[in-house]
């Protein structure tokens, strides 16, 4: 799929994705999260941003960060853009604390 915006701003986006999401969940554990739904759908929302970002992100970006799971981002983007009922707390909690971590050092390599 591609996408008119730049290399350099599909980063930018979800680079900024990624500093919302920290600031949502910052001294929060799975429980305080599960119980916040204003916090949950604005992680979910962002995570689907960054899965559109993704989606549109060169393939030559993808291959330099083989650690990032870029199929697994677009397809949680999917599933949450068509079926966001199905969205399970502990899917989006684990996301955002152990791949969205990962996702920023490999951004920080670039």
């Amino acid at each position: 799929m591609r996408s008119d915006r730049s290399e350099i701003a599909l980063l930018a986006e979800i680079r900024d994705c990624i500093r919302l999401i920290e600031r949502y969940i910052d001294g929060m554990e799975l429980p305080d999260f599960h119980a916040d739904i204003m916090r949950r759908d604005a992680t979910a929302f962002r995570l689907l941003m960054i899965g559109e970002a993704a989606s549109h992100l060169p393939e030559a970006v993808k291959t330099r960060l083989p650690q990032v799971d870029w199929r697994g981002m677009v397809s949680l983007r999917h599933r949450l853009a068509h079926d966001y009922p199905s969205a399970d707390t502990r899917i989006l909690w684990a996301v955002a604390t152990r791949d969205i971590p990962v996702l920023t050092q490999a951004l920080d390599s670039l």
